[in-house]
């Protein structure tokens, strides 16, 4: 009967263990901002030099990433 209260509680312990929130190390900042957002910046374009494909494809991943980061 013991084995098999330790073992639960060893189950136990180790499971909330895994609650604890990620650590991000070496970034340099204290800021609240996703790591993600640091490095993908907004894309720019001349609209008289692009395609109209590319453009569209432009403004589509400048949207994704202030819905996702915000503006900035």
């Amino acid at each position: 009967m013991k084995k098999t209260a330790l073992k639960l509680l060893t189950a136990l312990i180790l499971s909330l263990t895994g609650c604890t929130s990620p650590k991000i190390s070496g970034t340099g900042t204290s800021s609240l901002e996703p790591l993600v957002c640091t490095q993908w910046r907004p894309i720019s374009y001349a609209s008289h030099h692009d395609t109209a494909e590319t453009v569209d494809a432009i403004r589509r991943a400048n949207a994704r990433r202030k819905a996702y980061c915000g503006e900035g």
